[in-house]
């Protein structure tokens, strides 16, 4: 009878959590926290924003001077997570587009509306081109030209129906010398005027500092910037989703007062920061069999 009582208790002790997390509460920590957490994801006010800005640049007709976008800030605000979720849903859902219109079944040219690199060190042109071609899924020879790969990743872009071109890291092209940056920015320019298709650049705030002294680069795009969080009433809504999503068996209180400003001052409002912080927490509390995140267990792991 105790037995079943302490079952009862526990599933309603599990009321705290989504129903998704729920499934996850008897895995051991593994499996639980440390395998699923970068698969989770919470949505915010300045993320939704910068959603809707990439929709518009994805329905945008292709131009003979695109207007680009850079998306910046410091590390850890979610510049390539919200790129790189973005992608994969714009994929997913041309993927079942595709699947529908396909009434005979034989297939078409594949449709890539999106491709998403890592801009290279320097803005090495070889590279570039290297990171075009893998992302195509195509292996780059080494008998291959610079000018081949140029004219071929050109190809794929036009062939693929590719619409924006993500470049991640896009501070990693601007640290050379200027006449590196220069020469990258020339590569940049008539890549987007020879396809028609935007880019899409995420980087940290030093390229923005680079940009407003390089005039041919202020001039081709647009700016947003990813700050860190306000400790406001957005705040307290990330903590409480973070409470319904983080499988533990007790409920924790992450936006009462004392631990939503302890876990603010820890992460200094950099998201990512505070999902490291609460990663870190909630192993903990599997451990020690607290089964919750409170300020103790956030002293013990920070």
């Amino acid at each position: 009878m105790k037995m079943i009582e302490t079952a009862v208790d526990n599933a309603q002790d599990y009321e705290h959590l989504h129903p998704k997390s729920r499934e996850l509460v008897n895995l051991p920590v593994e499996e639980r926290i440390i395998k699923r957490w970068r698969g989770m994801w919470i949505n915010h006010k300045a993320a939704d924003n910068l959603v809707a800005t990439l929709d518009r640049y994805l329905v945008t007709p292709p131009s003979l001077r695109p207007r680009n976008l850079l998306i910046y800030g410091e590390s850890g605000v979610g510049k390539s997570t919200i790129l790189e979720r973005w992608e994969k849903r714009v994929r997913t859902d041309n993927a079942k587009r595709v699947e529908a219109e396909d009434f005979d079944g034989v297939g078409d040219w594949a449709v890539l509306p999106t491709v998403r690199i890592q801009t290279p060190p320097a803005g090495d042109e070889t590279k570039l081109y290297n990171n075009f071609l893998i992302e195509f899924g195509i292996r780059p020879s080494p008998s291959m030209g610079l000018a081949q790969k140029e004219l071929l990743v050109r190809r794929l872009i036009a062939q693929c129906g590719v619409k924006v071109i993500l470049m991640d890291e896009f501070h990693n092209a601007l640290s050379g010398r200027f006449d590196k940056r220069l020469h990258f920015n020339v590569l940049i320019k008539n890549l987007t005027n020879e396809t028609g298709v935007p880019i899409v650049a995420a980087g940290t705030e030093g390229v923005k500092l680079v940009f407003e002294k390089e005039d041919q680069l202020l001039r081709r795009f647009n700016f947003v910037q990813l700050e860190r969080m306000k400790m406001d009433a957005e705040w307290r809504k990330i903590l409480g989703a973070y409470n319904r999503l983080i499988p533990l068996r007790r409920p924790s209180d992450l936006a009462e007062a004392g631990l939503s400003e302890r876990l603010y001052s820890l992460s200094k409002g950099v998201i990512g920061e505070l999902s490291n912080l609460l990663h870190d927490a909630a192993v903990a509390a599997i451990e020690t069999g607290e089964e919750r995140i409170t300020e103790a267990v956030v002293r013990s792991v920070r």
